[in-house]
């Protein structure tokens, strides 16, 4: 390996009259040779090769030249050639090089004898360039400051940022917790899947007590932020959040069955599902369900943060966005997925099946006026009661809009106004312009 520029300042300003570029610069370029040849074998603009058959090593052997031909078994090898690039700079003439580089007692000089040079960019090499991973001073100086202004920018209150405020929720923490659950709600499914008779009672409690201590914590984070947010007197947060857990995990029997329901509303929707374990491995609208179902038992308990954490990830994995503050009965089916929206204020009854594309909505808000936090907490998403089909592109919206049991909504149909059961609800057909194109 190369011994390059240590401490020899003097060598340094040598180096920065030869080459015409600053002193400090030449310092940084040659500091960070050693570390670029050892952990790249440096660049090569000339790989070894065999004198008797050509052969071409290219980059498998990078500082020392092989020593036998791996196809003709020849020692006749010739040493590849190494380059380094300071880029922007003039050429060091090579009698300049072969005056002064010798004369330096530690760095580059030793460099000439390993057949490396520096050139300009105007002779562009066909090899990647020694710069490509190193930061020069001036580009430090430009981080810096940009650093420094960021660090600033946390000063403004037109700004948001969680600088010296409480630990809140860990997202990571939370979705490792849906993973739980879903081994736990669909035990043999996930995770361990060599479960027996025998077995069952171990991994269960095994994967509660995990449950537990996981969940406890994130809920104590949870609490103590939104104490901290809204000023309020202190609720024992920690204990809180060991308490609710507790009360979660004692919901997740009554869970298994709502899910049990939804996995065979699915199956009876849906004729393409082969089995029940193809929908519970598989069906993105499941998926979205049990996140839902789990959130919203947090929802009810006014636990902050985390219930919408949870739906929105299941929403960025599904494209199903379900708020986890809507209602819904039991046996809900949805088919495909992509693109339904549920909000918050939403009441769904039993048996419903809805399609892609559905959107349960509200009526927007006007601008430039107070109304999102008139709204807010108030009834602004429709109610579609027991058995009701709502096909693919249907949009619902409105607090006061009700769609009656058993009723069927056709696709793109858009509604802002209640509908009585047992109706029907279609588009006119659209008038279809046929075109020959057949050139007859």
């Amino acid at each position: 390996m190369v011994q390059l520029l240590q401490e020899s300042s003097s060598t340094a300003r040598d180096l920065s009259r030869a080459l015409g570029i600053p002193e400090k610069e030449v310092y940084y370029h040659l500091s960070h040779i050693e570390k670029s040849l050892r952990l790249r074998g440096g660049v090569i603009q000339e790989p070894a090769r065999c004198l008797d058959c050509g052969f071409n090593f290219k980059k498998r052997h990078r500082l020392t030249s092989p020593s036998r031909c791996p196809i003709c078994r020849s020692e006749a090898i010739t040493p590849p050639v190494y380059y380094l690039r300071v880029p922007n700079k003039p050429v060091l003439p090579v009698e300049a090089q072969d005056d002064f580089l010798p004369r330096l007692s530690s760095g580059l000089g030793r460099c000439n004898e390993m057949n490396r040079s520096i050139f300009h960019d105007d002779d562009p090499p066909d090899f990647c360039e020694f710069k490509e991973d190193q930061l020069i001073p001036s580009q430090e100086n430009r981080i810096r400051e940009v650093i420094s202004a960021m660090v600033r920018s946390c000063n403004d209150d037109k700004t948001i940022d969680h600088v010296g405020a409480t630990l809140i929720p860990s997202k990571d923490e939370i979705i490792k917790i849906l993973g739980m659950l879903q081994d736990i709600l669909f035990p043999g499914f996930f995770g361990r899947q060599e479960l027996s008779p025998s077995t069952l009672e171990y991994h269960l409690g095994n994967e509660l007590i995990s449950l537990y201590e996981s969940l406890s914590a994130q809920l104590s984070r949870s609490i103590r932020h939104e104490c901290r947010r809204m000023d309020s007197l202190c609720v024992k947060c920690v204990q809180r959040g060991s308490e609710e857990a507790i009360l979660f995990m004692e919901k997740l029997p009554a869970l298994r069955l709502a899910l049990a329901l939804d996995v065979k509303a699915h199956y009876d929707g849906d004729p393409a599902a082969k089995s029940l374990d193809e929908i519970v491995f598989s069906y993105p609208g499941l998926y979205a369900i049990f996140v839902y179902r789990v959130a919203h038992e947090l929802f009810v308990k006014n636990i902050p943060l985390m219930p919408r954490i949870m739906t929105e990830h299941a929403h960025s994995l599904t494209g199903i966005d379900i708020n986890p503050g809507a209602t819904i009965g039991k046996e809900f089916f949805i088919d495909h997925g992509t693109g339904v929206v549920i909000g918050e204020t939403t009441n769904i009854g039993d048996r419903v099946r809805i399609y892609q594309g559905v959107t349960l909505g509200a009526l927007s808000v006007p601008r430039e006026s107070e109304g999102g936090n008139y709204l807010r907490g108030r009834k602004r998403h429709p109610t579609i009661e027991d058995a009701v089909t709502i096909y693919a592109q249907a949009t619902i919206l409105g607090g006061e809009t009700i769609i009656g049991a058993r009723s069927v909504i056709g696709g793109n149909v858009w509604l802002t106004s209640s509908v009585p059961a047992d109706t029907t609800v279609l588009i006119e057909p659209p008038r279809h312009v046929f075109k020959d194109d057949s050139g007859k």
